[in-house]
């Protein structure tokens, strides 16, 4: 009886390009509410900060509220196009093709970053003298650079991948089917 009034399914194979959106949804999830939760510390920092203390030189908080704010609002717009792709929209597939190619570079070029700042530091941590307590908290950041330079890595071509998958044959005919 339920069966007649669902309608036909149609079954799609499995596709593991959707495992990777789901992670660069999940991702974009977390950057949204790491950002956003960024952007309330600064906007409290922006109204306990005096004027004086600004034209000192000293760190503006509207820098890092204005990232803060960007970041989340492109978060929020890669959760969005990631859902649109899992729900099998065609816009969803062709801007989430854009965006892995996007977050590729972005992962090329944070990487090379985070490289140099890794042999920078590597640099300091070679000198002589240097506080104990400082060169725990070098090696850690150290080390927390590398493992990211490394996951950077990973990620590179898991999103070239899943920006090619989207655009061939197989998925795009997926696709064209109605959706769910």
């Amino acid at each position: 009886m339920f069966k007649a009034l669902k309608g036909a399914r149609h079954a799609r194979p499995f596709a593991p390009w959707r495992i990777v959106v789901w992670l660069v949804m999940l991702l974009a999830a977390v950057g949204f509410v790491i950002n956003t939760y960024g952007a309330v510390i600064a906007a409290g920092a922006i109204g306990s900060m005096s004027p004086e203390a600004l034209a000192a030189g000293g760190p503006d908080p509207r820098v890092l509220m204005a990232w803060s704010l960007s970041y989340s609002l492109g978060a929020f717009a890669v959760m969005a196009l990631a859902l649109g792709t899992l729900r099998w929209r065609e816009w969803g597939r062709r801007a989430m093709r854009v965006v892995a190619g996007v977050l590729a570079v972005w992962a090329i070029y944070t990487a090379v970053v985070a490289f140099h700042q890794w042999q920078e530091i590597g640099v300091v941590l070679g000198q002589e003298g240097l506080p104990p307590e400082l060169l725990v908290r070098g090696v850690k950041a150290r080390s927390i650079l590398l493992v990211g330079v490394m996951l950077k890595a990973v990620s590179v071509p898991v999103l070239a991948w899943l920006a090619w998958a989207l655009g061939s044959v197989s998925v795009r005919q997926q696709f064209a089917q109605p959706a769910l």
